[in-house]
């Protein structure tokens, strides 16, 4: 009975997923012009959380605290505003055109405006660097014993504040999405076995972070955001056309490249409460 009882329900779930899936092929098969009217920041943000220099400066006076921690830190005082955003924007951009997007800026909101339907506005509203530390465990087993060297890596994080919207629609669809990302300083590490001493040694290098790798990674995430975008139009077209009293059971994502449509695990944005 409890056999029969999954079966059952494995059963009920097919068709849904197969009309989600229908759903999101159709979407993606749509002969339509779909237009972006793109908003960037001005600056971004920039945040050290490595606190610990405070207290080995002796600094007690909270009004020196972020001018101190921006001067003693690695990364993120060299990282010039502008050009992390027009990294950002540009594979933002290119990946958008990638997914046939029409894409426009602020220059050409006229434009933009006259465009009847199948329009959004994307406002890439904040961007936030933070720099800290985080712990890194390099590990291998050899004959059932665990070794293991623990480092503490440089870490940028980029949070990123986008707000998305559909125009020339009677309901206000107007939402904030999060996501964010770290890179790291990179480990280039190797266990091995030492025949004079019979121990394993452990041996290592580190690629640390560089600005050129945050401004880089800056461009990776413009792509993958627009990616995130039209997954986004994607699975609101699903729960659009869905039956009535049907919830959407997955979020569907899909690759260009080899045109394949999956299921999501993470990777998307995280809607904010309104």
């Amino acid at each position: 009975m409890v056999f029969l009882s999954v079966w059952l329900l494995l059963m009920a779930a097919i068709p849904c997923r197969s009309q989600e899936k229908k759903l999101a092929k159709e979407f993606v098969k749509q002969n339509i012009q779909r237009s972006i009217l793109l908003f960037q920041p001005s600056f971004i943000y920039k945040t050290s959380l490595k606190t610990d220099i405070l207290d080995s400066l002796g600094i007690k006076d909270e009004t020196l605290f972020d001018s101190v921690l921006m001067a003693n830190s690695l990364i993120l005082q060299y990282i010039d505003d502008s050009l992390f955003i027009a990294n950002y924007m540009t594979g933002l951009k290119e990946e958008l055109k990638k997914f046939h997007f029409a894409i426009y800026d602020e220059e050409h909101i006229a434009d933009f405006m006259n465009i009847d339907s199948n329009s959004y506005v994307v406002n890439v509203a904040q961007i936030e660097l933070e720099e800290t530390l985080v712990p890194f465990r390099d590990a291998t087993e050899v004959d059932n014993m665990q070794y293991y060297h623990d480092h503490l890596l440089n870490s940028i994080n980029v949070n990123s504040w986008l707000e998305i919207s559909e125009v020339n629609t009677k309901k206000n669809d107007r939402q904030v999405y999060f996501a964010g990302e770290e890179i790291t300083d990179d480990v280039h590490g190797e266990f091995v076995y030492d025949v004079f001493s019979d121990e394993i040694k452990y041996f290592y290098t580190i690629d640390s972070l560089k600005p050129g790798d945050i401004y880089t990674f800056a461009y990776q995430l413009g792509r993958t955001y627009a990616a995130y975008t039209f997954d986004l139009l994607l699975n609101k077209y699903i729960k659009k056309h869905l039956p009535e009293g049907r919830e959407e059971k997955h979020y569907y994502r899909f690759d260009p490249v080899h045109r394949k449509i999956f299921q999501a695990e993470n990777d998307r944005f995280i809607p904010l409460e309104k």
